[in-house]
C-alpha cells in the first residue's frame, strides 16, 4: 500500500492540506460557539485560553505560544481589552504584559468545557494508543516545522499582484 503522506499523488494527500481540513471543520465549531454564543473570535479565545494559564504573560511569550504575528495578536488583545476581558500593562524594561480580568477568567471558564468536549469528540474514534501516537507525532511535526521555518529563507509574497517582492 502506498504511503499517501510521504509520497503524495496530489494536494489531497499533503499533510498540511489534510490538517487544514480537520482544523477548518473542527475549528468552525469553536468559531461558531465563540462568536455566536460568547461574542469573541477564535483568535480572542486562543489568547484567553493561553493567558488563563498564568496571572500575567509577557507579549513575547504570548506571541510564541499563540503562533500569531504581532498585528493579529495586537488586534485580538485590543479587542479583549475593549470588551473588558483582558488588561494590557507595561512591565519592567517596557515589557508589555497581558492578563485576564475577572470577566475574562469567567468567560474562559464558560468556554473551556465546551471546547474540551469538541476536542474529546474529535479524538473519540482513535482510542488511547492512537491518541498517544498522534500526540507524539504532533510534537515532532511542530518541532520540524519550527526548524524548517527558521532555516528557510522564502521571499515575501505580493498577494495583491501575485508575485514575489524583492
Amino acid at each position: 500500500m502506498k504511503d499517501r503522506l510521504s509520497d503524495p499523488a496530489g494536494i489531497e494527500d499533503f499533510l498540511l492540506f489534510r490538517m487544514h481540513k480537520v482544523v477548518a471543520l473542527g475549528g468552525s465549531l469553536i468559531t461558531r460557539i465563540c462568536e455566536g454564543r460568547f461574542g469573541i473570535t477564535r483568535r480572542e479565545w486562543t489568547v484567553l485560553a493561553i493567558v488563563s494559564r498564568a496571572s500575567e504573560m509577557q507579549w513575547a511569550e504570548l506571541r510564541a505560544r499563540s503562533e500569531l504575528d504581532d498585528a493579529r495578536l495586537s488586534r485580538a488583545v485590543s479587542s479583549l481589552v475593549d470588551k473588558g476581558l483582558a488588561k494590557k500593562t507595561s512591565g519592567p524594561n517596557r515589557q508589555v504584559l497581558v492578563s485576564l480580568t475577572d470577566s475574562g477568567r469567567r468567560r474562559y471558564e464558560e468556554i473551556f468545557p465546551i471546547a474540551r468536549d469538541i476536542n474529546t469528540n474529535l479524538l473519540r474514534e482513535l482510542g488511547t494508543d492512537a491518541a498517544d501516537t498522534l500526540d507524539s507525532a504532533l510534537v515532532m511535526l511542530h518541532q520540524r516545522a519550527e526548524e524548517l521555518a527558521s532555516a528557510t529563507v522564502v521571499p515575501k509574497a505580493d498577494r495583491l499582484r501575485g508575485r514575489q517582492r524583492p
